[in-house]
């Protein structure tokens, strides 16, 4: 597959942190699968997109992480990220009148 990404997140409580990760795989639109390079670990991810009427489920699976530690931040960082998408996905469109 290829392709490769840098990614700076700021999580509440736990400081900034840049990461970087490549695609393992994307199957258009079914899932998207990628290694994520944390510092401490590499983790595999794989985003899965489920339709569910007219709406769709994301599912975020991550493996390999070495203490729980690490997974919990992760986790939390994950959380409020798709809270902030939630939010961005309910808020009116402004129109370009």
């Amino acid at each position: 597959m290829g392709g490769s990404f840098i990614q700076k997140l700021h999580i509440s409580g736990k400081g900034e942190y840049t990461i970087t990760g490549k695609y393992d795989e994307i199957v258009e639109p079914e899932k998207i699968v990628y290694q994520v390079n944390l510092g401490p670990a590499t983790t595999r991810v794989t985003v899965e997109f489920r339709e569910q009427g007219q709406q769709t489920r994301v599912v975020l699976t991550q493996e390999g992480f070495p203490d729980p530690t690490l997974g919990k931040i992760v986790s939390e960082g994950t959380s409020e990220s798709f809270e902030k998408l939630a939010e961005l996905l309910a808020s009116p469109v402004a129109s370009a009148d």
